[in-house]
């Protein structure tokens, strides 16, 4: 962390590090959320500082994997936020909700004891939206309730009238579409101005 950066850290799976599901080693127009975050993040801090997104996401993986992988990816960029979104590959292989949250609880605490702020992020929703992930949802959003952490719903910003995936966002009904990653930046940034809004001009 420096005076002169703003750095955030893109910490989760497949839906961070920018899967796509035809053919992953195709050329593709679509650009994940953290490098879409780093560019409407230079326009809305105007030069105030230098602002740097990394993507820490990794194909498939979950939040033990997030974890494990926290001193190595994370906490060496000395980042001023960790954007914390995972837990859908853990559902997938039948973990229990509580066991899911308390490893995002981990998650969310080592965020504070490196000096970074975390971003909590609801799963985005499916093509058929699970119950245990919208029980999940609700249990993450409780957890940044009661603990004043920002919040990045962005379940309610992808879902339909129905709680499910809305259809351009998707190509595989998992998976985000640049549209899909172009919604997950602009909720993140919203979650951040309270903290942009506090940097010097």
């Amino acid at each position: 962390m420096s005076d002169g950066f703003f750095v955030v850290v893109s910490l989760g799976d497949s839906l961070t590090f920018g899967y796509r599901m035809c053919d992953p080693y195709a050329i593709d127009l679509r650009v994940p959320y953290p490098a879409q975050l780093e560019t409407l993040l230079r326009e809305k801090i105007n030069g105030r500082k230098q602002v740097v997104v990394i993507n820490a996401g990794v194909n498939g993986d979950s939040t033990d994997g997030m974890l494990w992988r926290f001193r190595q990816a994370v906490a060496r960029e000395r980042p001023d936020v960790v954007v914390v979104w995972g837990g859908i590959n853990d559902l997938g292989a039948a973990q229990s909700l509580e066991r899911v949250m308390e490893k995002l609880t981990k998650l969310y605490t080592i965020c504070g004891e490196i000096g970074a702020t975390p971003v909590v992020c609801t799963l985005t929703p499916t093509r058929h939206t699970s119950p245990n992930m919208r029980h999940l949802n609700e249990m993450i959003k409780t957890q940044a309730s009661e603990n004043g952490m920002i919040l990045a719903d962005l379940f309610i910003a992808l879902s339909d009238g129905d709680g499910n995936l809305r259809q351009e966002y998707s190509d595989d009904g998992t998976h985000l579409t640049q549209a899909g990653y172009r919604r997950v930046a602009e909720i993140i940034l919203d979650a951040l101005t309270p903290i942009i809004e506090k940097m010097e001009p």
